[in-house]
């Protein structure tokens, strides 16, 4: 009765998990394997219900029943090669493509094989027992075996996450490893006896609810794991050495007291109570916060420090060797902060002195927020008058109207201050612990500080590096233009000589025709690029002036030609430097056709708010992604041109800015660009 159920109980919560995952669109490759292993499970739950109820019919279930035995345990096994993990890599090895093959193969075998010669049963009515041929057990020897690899592959993905990656899908992995174990269980005792034993349908059974509860959970509260990054630590292999020996040991001394006391009829049951224990003690081992509150409890009686900074220094210091790039090391510096302290997540913001706020740099498990912190927020202001850590949960300040109000989905609890030189450079946001009953002595902040101290003055060697390359790079660009100059004034000598001569042959018309083109051609070319070169300069001298902003706009329409919409109102005055921002336009003219590579329109449309004029030039080209107009697109010497310089944007940038203006851009990949410049009006366009 209990096994006809817990059967029913399959083929009902089987397919329901199914319909959870596609709701929730989890379409990673794991995720779909999973789900085939749980559609395959409900069929077989179907199968074996309909066996008890009808044995007559044993062979003819048995024929479907084989088949989808065999998808169950190659879905779960192929579900352990590709979770947690980039499986870009995965379709070129050779193991791969072997289990493949192994699958087709043993699937065909079974699906074609009469089940006469894979089972047989004389009395399964009375009996509930099949026995295996020789060709049987050779399908469940190789399952078996399939298994074992799987386990083993899952073993390692566990133990090869991070801690606070491993805390978010244990209980996933948990499923798919309770999942496996029971059928390595059920095909294990078909292997020992040579026969299959239908009461132990029960613990497979209930085993399969404990998977599809475990993983579901995991899904809905703990969210998907895919693609998650290994960790560089030591992988611990004799975790599930120690548990698989212990398991066997446990079930070979119940086993011996059963068979001592002739005891039958409770067996499927302590079997269940077993599995249960079993599933209590690998969650007991894989809880992040057991084990978190062991360690600091072990610290408190039994060792006088409470770090061992030797290694913290050493796995520091391996964060900052091999972190390569600034984004590699500020993640490295979260990753290591978090791992002090457990916690789930942090966030770094430094100051950018341009913009002069705070910007967030890097993310580790936490929500993305690109939103600044200005230097008048109020957890800003507190931290740069006490170098102070903020614990949000011991002494919680008056942070009423900060950012950081908005940010409570992702749980802040401690605030870092980063400061170099005496001033914040930045600070650090860290999540919420694992433990979060744990309290943060004196050695916690001692640690912190110093970490903090380390990791501030390796960004900013590294950010002022980057400034140096920069600045480099412009004092090598200014003695190429020196040199590049010197070439054109020679150049342009020669014309002037050629000019002189035309006094001459001016009557000979081949000579005309050939002064005229050449003169023309090259005295264009060549005034352009000096005028690029002179033009890279970091504070433009402006001569500013009342312009009408409909004719900077013409001018500049005119010098691109093609097709140009222009829309605005043609009375709008600004105060600007007419040729500096008549090079802004025609510069942003000439990116926006160059990004319609199908000719089509651009459009141009101006006009004038409160306290500025705006110009808007849209194209529809290829557009850009936000992270390279965050990080690349107003940067000098950053550019996707095949010949370009990379100081276009920049220098209007400059231009702009010095006018006390400002360029947006809003852009989408595949969709087009806006360029949106703002200027100040003259002094007669501004309301009284």
């Amino acid at each position: 009765m209990l096994t006809e159920i817990l059967l029913w109980l399959n083929v009902l919560f089987c397919p329901l998990a199914v319909v959870i995952l596609l709701v929730r669109r989890s379409f990673s490759v794991a995720t779909l394997l999973f789900m085939v292993a749980l559609i395959a499970l409900a069929w077989l739950g179907f199968i074996d219900l309909s066996s008890l109820r009808s044995p007559q019919r044993i062979y003819g279930l048995r024929n479907v029943g084989m088949p989808l035995e065999v998808v169950v345990v190659f879905a779960c096994y192929f579900y352990t090669k590709t979770s947690f993990r980039d499986n870009s890599t995965i379709y070129r090895g050779f193991g791969f493509w072997l289990a493949i093959l192994l699958f087709v193969a043993l699937f065909v075998y079974a699906l074609v094989t009469p089940s006469l010669d894979l089972i047989f049963s004389p009395d399964f009515a009375d009996e509930r027992i099949l026995f295996l041929t020789a060709s049987g057990f050779l399908v469940y020897l190789i399952l078996m075996l399939v298994l074992v690899f799987g386990l083993v592959q899952l073993e390692r993905t566990l133990a090869g996450l991070h801690e606070l990656q491993r805390w978010k899908v244990k209980l996933e992995v948990l499923a798919s490893g309770l999942l496996m174990a029971a059928f390595a269980l059920y095909f294990s005792h078909s292997l020992l006896f040579r026969s299959i034993n239908a009461d132990y349908l029960s613990i497979r059974s209930a085993a399969v609810l404990a998977a599809v509860v475990l993983f579901c959970y995991s899904r809905l509260v703990r969210g998907d794991g895919e693609r998650l990054a290994l960790s560089r630590g030591i992988a611990h292999r004799s975790f599930v050495l120690l548990l698989v020996g212990g398991y066997l040991i446990l079930l070979g001394t119940i086993g011996g007291g059963l068979r001592y006391l002739n005891i039958g009829d409770a067996r499927v049951f302590i079997n269940i109570l077993l599995l249960v224990g079993s599933l209590a003690l690998a969650s007991v081992f894989l809880s992040e916060r057991l084990r978190r509150k062991l360690k600091v409890l072990l610290q408190k009686n039994f060792y006088q420090s409470k770090y061992d900074y030797r290694e913290q220094w050493e796995r520091f210091s391996r964060h900052m060797v091999d972190g390569g790039s600034l984004a590699h090391i500020q993640n490295g510096i979260l990753d290591h902060l978090c791992s002090i302290l457990a916690c789930k997540g942090a966030a770094l913001y430094l100051f950018d002195h341009e913009k002069k706020h705070y910007v967030p740099a890097a993310v580790f498990n936490l929500p993305r927020d690109w939103r600044p912190f200005l230097v008048d927020d109020p957890m800003v202001c507190r931290l740069a008058e006490k170098d102070w850590i903020l614990n949000l949960h011991d002494d919680p300040p008056d942070l009423q109207g900060s950012l950081l109000e908005t940010l409570h989905e992702s749980d802040i609890f401690l605030i870092l201050p980063l400061f170099f030189d005496e001033e914040l450079e930045g600070f650090v946001l860290l999540g919420e612990q694992i433990n979060p009953d744990e309290l943060l002595s004196f050695e916690d902040y001692d640690m912190l500080r110093m970490l903090a101290r380390q990791s501030i003055a390796t960004i900013q060697g590294l950010r002022l590096a980057d400034q140096l390359v920069v600045a480099r790079e412009l004092a090598a660009i200014g003695k190429v233009s020196t040199f590049v100059l010197h070439d054109l004034k020679n150049q342009v000598s020669g014309l002037s000589l050629l000019m002189e001569n035309a006094a001459v042959h001016i009557e000979n018309p081949e000579f005309q025709q050939d002064m005229l083109e050449t003169i023309g051609n090259t005295v264009s070319n060549m005034k352009s690029l000096i005028t690029r070169l002179k033009g890279l300069k970091e504070k433009p001298q402006l001569a500013v002036s009342s312009v009408p902003l409909s004719k900077i706009i013409a001018d500049a329409a005119g010098t691109i030609g093609g097709t140009i919409h222009v829309d605005g109102d043609r009375d709008i005055l600004v105060a600007v430097d007419e040729e500096e921002i008549y090079k802004v336009i025609v510069n942003i003219l000439v990116n926006a056709r160059e990004a319609t590579l199908d000719g089509s329109s651009v459009d141009i449309s101006y006009g004038a708010d409160q306290l500025q004029a705006w110009i808007k030039i849209k194209d529809a080209g290829c557009g850009m992604s936000a992270e390279f107009i965050r990080t690349h697109l107003f940067k000098p010497f950053e550019t996707t041109k095949k010949h370009g310089f990379g100081i276009g944007l920049y220098q209007c940038q400059q231009i702009v800015t010095a006018h006390n203006g400002e360029i947006l851009v809003a852009s989408r990949e595949g969709e087009g660009t806006v360029f949106t410049v703002r200027l100040p009006l003259a002094f007669d366009m501004r309301p009284s």
